[in-house]
C-alpha cells in the first residue's frame, strides 16, 4: 500500500491485492464488511498522513485495476447542522359579514370602536383591533361568520381591500385625505 498527499485535503492510496483482502474491499463481500474495511483503511491512512479521521466526511473514488485498486480520498469537515424551528401560526379571527345589511346592522348595534371593515373581493370583512372576548364573538356570529386566519391574511386584506369603516366610523373623502 502506498499513501500520498496530493493536495491539502486529497489523499491518493494505491492498494495491491493483498491490501484489498486485508481491508475486506472485495466486490464479493457484503456492504457491512466493506464499510468496516474502509473505516480501518481510513484510520491507517490518517495515522500515516497525520489526519484525525473523526468528525470528518470523506468522498472516496475507486479506480479498480488488474493488480489492486487506486483510491482518491477527499476529506471534508462536517459542518454543524443548522436547526430551524417553525413557529406556530398566530391565528386571529376575522368576521365575514353575510351581506351589506348585516354589516350596517352590526355597526348600529356596536357602541365600541376598535375594528376596521374592508370591502375585499366583494365581501365585507371586519378586522378586530384587539382580541375578541366571548360577548363580542357571540354578537359577531349573529351578523357573519368568524374565521381563524394568520397575520399574513390580515396584511393582505389591509393592503388590497377598500377601507370602509375605521374604528367604527365611515371613511369619507376628507378623512382619507388626512
Amino acid at each position: 500500500m502506498t499513501v500520498e498527499m496530493i493536495g491539502e485535503k486529497t489523499i491518493l492510496v494505491s492498494l495491491r491485492e493483498g491490501d484489498m483482502r486485508r481491508y475486506a474491499l472485495c466486490l464479493d463481500d457484503n456492504a457491512d464488511r466493506v464499510r468496516l474495511g474502509l473505516k480501518d483503511l481510513l484510520c491507517r491512512v490518517g495515522e500515516i498522513c497525520g489526519l484525525d479521521h473523526r468528525g470528518k466526511s470523506y468522498l472516496i473514488e475507486a479506480l479498480p485495476s488488474k493488480g489492486g485498486c487506486l483510491l482518491i480520498i477527499s476529506v471534508h469537515t462536517v459542518k454543524r447542522r443548522r436547526k430551524f424551528r417553525i413557529k406556530r401560526k398566530q391565528l386571529c379571527e376575522l368576521c365575514v359579514f353575510f351581506d351589506a345589511d348585516a354589516m350596517l346592522d352590526f355597526r348600529r348595534s356596536c357602541t365600541q370602536g376598535g375594528y376596521t371593515v374592508y370591502d375585499y373581493d366583494g365581501r365585507y370583512i371586519l378586522l378586530p383591533g384587539v382580541s375578541l372576548d366571548e360577548s363580542s364573538i357571540a354578537r359577531l356570529s349573529e351578523y357573519g361568520e368568524l374565521y381563524p386566519v394568520s397575520e399574513a391574511v390580515f396584511a393582505r386584506i389591509r393592503e388590497h381591500g377598500k377601507l370602509l369603516l375605521k374604528n367604527g366610523y365611515p371613511m369619507t373623502a376628507s378623512r382619507e385625505a388626512r
